[in-house]
């Protein structure tokens, strides 16, 4: 769901927002990631920094839009950190 912006003066259309989508897509469809609102939004909140630094995350018309690519990729990078914490903890 990307808008277009008008150019004032010319025809032609410029992408807006261009593979962002809402903060819903992360619940809301049958294969989201995440199984509740409640959930997505405990994500967004422990990874907060590192979404933000990988433009995975946006604030557009004070709705919060998500890029599911670069989302993904965070999500995926702070699962593999976590893991390798946890094993080097346990031996």
């Amino acid at each position: 769901m990307s808008e277009k912006l008008r150019i004032k003066g010319g025809a032609a259309r410029v992408p807006v927002m261009q593979g962002f989508v809402p903060l819903r897509a992360l619940w809301a469809n049958d294969d989201a990631p995440y199984p509740s609102e409640h959930a997505a939004r405990w994500a967004l909140r422990k990874l907060r920094d590192e979404l933000a630094e990988a433009g995975a995350v946006a604030l557009h018309r004070n709705r919060l839009m998500v890029h599911p690519e670069r989302f993904a990729a965070v999500v995926e990078r702070a699962a593999l950190s976590a893991y390798v914490e946890r094993a080097a903890k346990n031996g």
